[in-house]
Order: structure tokens, then sequence, then C-alpha cells
């Protein structure tokens, strides 16, 4: 079932400089994107959340369910973020929903935990579907959380939300986007660090 636009907060906290590099800030405005699959395939999206910053405050989130391309779940997957081939079959494909993602990424940065991985989902999604999109420009909160908090004993998400005290349902794509946008927020908010040290490379696809 689809889910509905919903208003969220952020909540803010400190990062010392004791632990954190301090460098210029370029936050700006973005959204955050998270990516479930079905299987190994990176054309599987079965699952897309996304929360859009402005001026630091998230003001809208969305999420979806999709139909993947190829149809099938590797049960490991959906242990993990609890989709079955029964709760999306009747769903729009990755090109159906298409159309709603767009308007909410169109010109703007986009932020992922393990970014490498949402971005090859991204761009796997749109190459399969025929869809010509420019190549937006992709920030890793993982990176950022590895700048910022070098002696974290790893820099998962889980990990980093739980060291932040930021509430995670894991696995969930909209609160896995919002937990990594909070992480941008939070780790970002006093100047501390900068979005540039989650920047990846472009690519060409």
């Amino acid at each position: 079932m689809k889910k509905t636009i919903q208003k969220a907060g952020v909540t803010n906290r400190k990062v010392t400089p004791s632990t954190a590099k301090r460098v210029k800030d370029t936050m700006g405005d973005f959204v955050a994107i998270d990516f479930e699959t079905a299987n190994y395939k990176r054309t599987s999206a079965c699952a897309i959340g996304l929360v859009i910053v402005e001026n630091r405050k998230v003001v809208d989130t969305f999420s979806t369910l999709i139909k993947p391309e190829p149809f099938w779940f590797l049960p490991d997957f959906t242990e993990l973020h609890g989709i079955s081939a029964e709760d999306v079959e009747n769903e729009g494909n990755f090109g159906d929903v298409w159309s709603e993602i767009k308007k909410r990424v169109k010109g703007q940065r986009l932020l992922a935990h393990n970014a490498p991985f949402d971005r090859s989902v991204l761009n796997a999604c749109l190459q399969l579907y025929g869809i010509k999109f420019p190549q937006p420009e992709f920030v890793c909160t993982c990176r950022i959380a590895k700048a910022a908090l070098p002696k974290s004993p790893n820099h998962k998400l889980d990990t980093i939300c739980r060291k932040l005290k930021i509430k995670l349902n894991h696995h969930e794509a909209e609160s896995d986007a919002l937990g990594c946008a909070k992480i941008a927020l939070e780790l970002c908010d006093e100047k501390i660090i900068s979005l540039t040290h989650g920047l990846l490379n472009p690519t060409d696809w």
C-alpha cells in the first residue's frame, strides 16, 4: 500500500570539535533517499523513501512500495525489510511511480547512507525503463559519519542513529531516509563537518 506524504521534525544535536574536524558548512537544501530491493538485482527496487529538507528543516516525506523487476524476492531480503511479493503484486512498477519521485528529486542534491548503493539502484531503474534524467549530485552520509565520528566501532546507519539518539525503524525506506537526513543535519549543524566529505564522484550512465 502507498503511504501518504507526512510532516516530520528534526532533532539537532551537537558534535564537539574533539570528534570531528571543523570545516566550512555547505549544507543547503537536499533530499534524502533510500531504496529497498527484492533481490540482488539493482533494478529490483521494491520500496523508496524520500525526505525533503529545505533551510535545514524536514518539510515533507514520501514513500511508496514498488513492484520490482525482476519480480521475485529473496527470503533473506524479505526478512530484512518485511516486504514480500504479496505486498507489492498490485503496486506500480518504477516507471509508474517515477513521476511522483521526479517532482521531488529534480534539481536536488541527493543524500543516502551508503550512497553508491542507492545511486546504482536509481540509475539501474532509470535505464531499465528508458527514462532520461540528469545525473544528480549524490552525498553519502556514511562517509560523513566516518569523518565526523572516527572512533565509532562502525558507521552503519543503525549504529550512527543509535549513537545520535535518532529513532529508526531500520530497513523501512522512509525511516532510513529520515535517519539519513537527520545524521546530515546533526553532524553538519555546527559547521564541524560538511557535505563535501560525503560527495560521490560523478559517473556516466
